[in-house]
């Protein structure tokens, strides 16, 4: 029968990597190291006994795979969190840089934005780690299964400085004609908040996995309650040094978060109008799909790109704040490993 397999890489002068694996009957660490010895990462998965030997530590590298696939995601619909990591005691392993995104100016315009970013993915070997907006703890002694708390920033929206927001064409010409003068819907500005919660993340195989967060606290009166799951699909090395992964995703939110960001509240309009607009239940935010391609230049350097498209669904495409029901978001950008 199957069971787990240990091995260890060490890397030679000329770069290439030799393994030697030794069976064990609970689980799997395979430790890469520089030139100098320094333990890089650790990695885990299921192999069966009888081919453990031949088969090829590179495949399979998929926790590196699965934190790189996080790297520079910042704001993310589904709130995803690296692999749980298997290293050495006191190591950690990061990756910090800069890029450019160009997103819509908030969920559901027309309007689009583009602004430098922060690359950022940090783990510890006590399971502590940081990814983009997202600082979380892994407490899982169960390899394939991961679950631990998690705190995240909610961005909010910020749309006085301007934006469509604050001259809705067609719904001011109403709301002007319904009153009898000029007039434009005030810009509503959210701001960011801390939200609180948890992730849990269940591996299908090393390669394919589901994962999910529930986080509590955004909007003005912090009682957003948002709910995400989705399956994440990684290509290990399908082109040498390039990784990608393919993510489908949900998200609900209950009525406080969808009336926050999604609602014309009557004391936010003009004295006199009838537009308001309040969703009356919870419901299902948006659906995504999430591209990540990331090409390993160098041991030290990484270029991430992360392609996403999203559609408003039910309440919230309903809205007449949802300018588009589709969106497009695209980041770039070029890391450093330490």
């Amino acid at each position: 029968m199957g069971g787990w397999t240990e091995g260890y890489r060490k890397r030679g002068d000329d770069g290439d990597g030799a393994v030697q694996f030794r069976e064990m009957p609970i689980q799997y660490r395979a430790v890469a190291t520089d030139r100098s010895g320094r333990p890089v990462f650790r990695a885990f998965f299921r192999k069966w006994h009888d081919k453990a030997r031949a088969f090829p530590y590179q495949r399979f590298d998929m926790a590196k795979i699965f934190f790189l696939a996080l790297l520079g995601i910042c704001n993310l619909a589904v709130a995803q969190t690296p692999s749980a990591p298997m290293m050495p005691d006191g190591s950690k392993d990061m990756y910090v840089g800069l890029g450019v995104a160009s997103l819509p100016r908030y969920k559901g315009a027309d309007e689009r934005r583009t602004n430098i970013i922060g690359l950022v993915q940090m783990q510890w070997s006590n399971g502590v780690f940081v990814s983009g907006l997202n600082l979380g703890m892994h407490l899982s002694p169960t390899p394939g299964l991961e679950y631990g708390p998690l705190l995240s920033i909610e961005p909010g929206r910020n749309v006085s400085a301007g934006g469509r927001l604050t001259d809705i064409g067609e719904i001011n010409q109403a709301i002007s004609s319904e009153i009898g003068r000029n007039s434009s819907i005030q810009p509503h500005d959210i701001r960011a908040t801390p939200q609180i919660g948890g992730f849990a993340n269940y591996y299908l195989t090393p390669e394919l996995r589901l994962i999910g967060s529930l986080l509590y606290g955004a909007g003005e009166e912090r009682d957003g309650l948002l709910f995400s799951g989705g399956v994440q699909k990684s290509f290990a090395q399908v082109i040498p040094h390039h990784n990608l992964s393919l993510t489908a995703g949900v998200t609900w939110a209950n009525r406080h978060y969808l009336r926050e960001f999604f609602g014309l509240r009557p004391e936010r309009l003009p004295a006199g109008s009838r537009f308001a607009y309040e969703p009356a239940s919870s419901g299902i935010r948006d659906v995504q799909l999430t591209f990540n391609w990331n090409w390993e230049l160098s041991n030290a350097w990484l270029l991430s790109t992360q392609l996403t498209a999203s559609r408003l669904m039910g309440q919230a495409a309903d809205s007449p704040l949802a300018e588009r029901r589709n969106n497009l978001g695209f980041r770039t950008g070029l890391a450093y490993r330490f």
